[in-house]
């Protein structure tokens, strides 16, 4: 398989038939992994994306080749790998998004890296995705529920996942912050769903608040 293909496929957003190759051809995902460094490339994040499916592929008949994908990209978190995260993080969280019950321990840890400012916007986007899928699967940490959940973060993007993640699980108790968010006009772009969204914190802020509230003003 060339590169060339798994661009045009990605281009397509055509992440199925990638997933059909990887049943044949696993060293597809050393392809996708290359692939996800540019982040203003919707490429990138498709490939991520991507990454996800074919280790759920791999991980039905070969999980073990998945945790040590996954225990490799948490040692490119860690400051003594003497690496850049890269998009570490988001690859995490398709890994654990796809295959749950298989890796729930590595989204668990995983989510020990958000205090790392650097990590965090992905973090924040790992603990989102896999929230989305199992809202069950992670335990969120006091000192994560310390810091409210970064709602308040300097990052227009890290404090859009925090609204989501608090509407996926109900999070009432952050109900007044989010409620402040209401009036936060910052423009916030991030990959959903094979393309970049673009919004406003404050769109983001009153769904969830009409969705934790039961939709009162």
């Amino acid at each position: 398989m060339q590169k060339s293909e798994v661009k045009g496929l990605l281009g397509a957003n055509d992440l199925l038939s990638i997933v059909e190759i990887a049943k044949k051809d696993r060293s597809i995902i050393r392809m996708l992994i290359s692939l996800v460094y540019d982040k203003e490339d919707v490429q990138s994040w498709r490939s991520i994306e991507a990454i996800g499916l074919v280790s759920r592929e791999i991980a039905q008949t070969n999980a073990e080749v998945v945790r040590n994908l996954s225990q490799r990209f948490l040692w490119m978190l860690r400051e003594e790998s003497g690496n850049g995260p890269g998009s570490a993080p988001e690859m995490l969280g398709e890994i654990v998004r796809n295959s749950p019950d298989a890796f729930a321990d590595i989204g668990q840890v995983l989510m020990s890296f958000h205090d790392e400012k650097m990590l965090r916007r992905g973090v924040m986007r790992a603990i989102w995705r896999i929230c989305e899928k199992r809202p069950d699967l992670l335990t969120m940490t006091n000192e994560l529920l310390e810091h409210k959940l970064y709602l308040t973060d300097d990052d227009v993007v890290v404090r859009a996942y925090a609204i989501m993640i608090a509407g996926i699980l109900g999070l009432k108790d952050f109900l007044p912050i989010i409620e402040e968010l209401r009036n936060d006009q910052s423009l916030v772009s991030f990959y959903d769903r094979g393309k970049f969204t673009q919004t406003t914190i404050a769109d983001i802020a009153n769904k969830v608040y009409a969705g934790i509230s039961g939709g009162e003003n």
